[in-house]
């Protein structure tokens, strides 16, 4: 089903009452069919309603009444855009989520980098990173001479010679 999300919203019953949300759509190739669809959190509680109907007057059902089981999908993904947007992501536990798989990980940072060579941008760290992984395997391990050597190797050193 193609729709033009117009308008996302959410909003509760009252101080303490059930939460919902409306989204205002149109359906592609309908023209002048713009809806409302209310969704609650417990799914197949999806309402779809004609605004021009309603702003009509007519709330009748067989009238305006649209089925929310088709519409539900489509309108379910746009609300969770929505708060994909608004809401910042959760962090991600690394140390927790490796535990869980039993794995262990070193982590090497931008930071790393610049405790070795302090005059990098924090672009030029990640640069350095970026080519340490690429050079890091089993045999030379991800090291503090790695990292050195790499950032010398991608930035020389300035050399000093006085002429």
């Amino acid at each position: 089903m193609k729709l033009k999300i117009i308008s996302v919203a959410h909003h509760r019953n009252g101080v303490a009452g059930a939460p919902f949300d409306i989204v205002l759509f149109s359906e592609r190739g309908r023209p002048g069919s713009r809806k409302l669809g209310i969704l609650f959190d417990q799914e197949a509680h999806c309402t779809v309603l004609d605004v021009a109907k309603l702003t009509a007057g007519d709330i009748a059902f067989g009238s305006n009444s649209w089925r929310g089981d088709v519409y539900e999908p489509s309108l379910r993904l746009a609300v969770a855009k929505r708060l994909a947007i608004l809401e910042p992501p959760t962090p991600i536990n690394v140390r927790e989520l490796l535990a869980r798989r039993r794995q262990v990980a070193v982590i090497w940072s931008i930071e790393d980098v610049q405790a070795v060579r302090a005059e990098l941008s924090e672009e030029q760290a990640w640069d350095v990173l970026q080519e340490c992984r690429r050079r890091h395997d089993y045999e030379y391990d991800f090291t503090w001479t790695l990292i050195e050597l790499t950032a010398n190797e991608l930035f020389p050193k300035p050399t000093n010679r006085k002429e």
